[in-house]
């Protein structure tokens, strides 16, 4: 038998996900029931969806905390999110940024069951919860969809190192265009003209690694060079090819 958490209401799935309120106010009830392994990613989601493992979640609500157990892990069927970590400093360091069709806190499945990172939405987001105990079930059942899912996490970890390592060494320049790359190519998968970016300050400074007021006076520079334009607090990229120029050149300048 399988041990499956079944969220009766709208109101119970938003208090499993915000765990500082899940901690104090509720507990959830797991029940009881069979059902056959699915044999593909889409299957396992349209399963959940079945069975109303479905939550909207508005912005700047935590969907779960650095060092909490993982429980779930989430699918974003709209929206955005963000994954932090916070230094004893208090500053904040944006590991990742998410949307329509990513899964998140996958990872700590493979790291003694707690999350490593906060997750965050950045913009209004309906998640599909999956439990702990439903992919382990599907997991040992399946070894199949373990291989495609275990290739998913592979593929995000492999992104993420290389983004860190880039991020790691890099001058100021070159911090903030990889920050301004990452979310264009995020958020613009069809790499369409001209894209508008709209995310705060704060976060583009959390996500490239440097303070505001630098992230704020590089932005300047290269709206000076014609590499960005800035309209109604709205970055848009408008010379894909620079950006990118001022990432893999020696020197973090644009010569083209």
């Amino acid at each position: 038998m399988y041990c499956h958490v079944l969220i009766n209401s709208v109101k119970m799935k938003k208090v499993m996900i915000i765990e500082e309120e899940a901690d104090c106010k509720h507990s959830l009830t797991p029940i009881m029931h069979s059902f056959n392994p699915v044999t593909t990613v889409d299957e396992l989601l349209k399963a959940q969806v079945d069975d109303g493992n479905v939550t909207s979640v508005k912005k700047k609500r935590i969907i779960y905390s650095e060092g909490k157990t993982a429980a779930s892990i989430f699918y974003i069927l709209k929206g955005k999110v963000k994954t932090s970590k916070w230094n004893e400093e208090g500053k904040e360091l944006i590991t990742g940024l998410y949307h329509e069709g990513d899964f998140i806190g996958f990872n700590a499945l493979l790291d003694s069951g707690r999350y490593r990172e906060t997750a965050e939405v950045i913009e209004d987001a309906e998640l599909i919860i999956i439990s702990r105990t439903d992919l382990e079930y599907h997991f040992e059942y399946n070894s199949s969809f373990l291989r495609k899912f275990l290739d998913i996490l592979a593929a995000n970890i492999a992104e993420k190192q290389e983004q860190m390592l880039r991020m790691a060494y890099s001058p100021l320049r070159k911090k903030v265009a990889e920050a301004l790359l990452i979310t264009y190519k995020k958020y613009n998968p069809s790499n369409k003209g001209e894209f508008s970016m709209n995310i705060s300050r704060c976060n583009l400074a959390a996500l490239a690694g440097v303070a505001k007021e630098s992230l704020i006076r590089t932005l300047g520079d290269l709206r000076d060079e014609n590499v960005v334009q800035i309209k109604d607090g709205k970055i848009i990229v408008t010379d894909i090819r620079k950006l990118e120029h001022l990432i893999y050149c020696s020197d973090g300048r644009s010569n083209i």
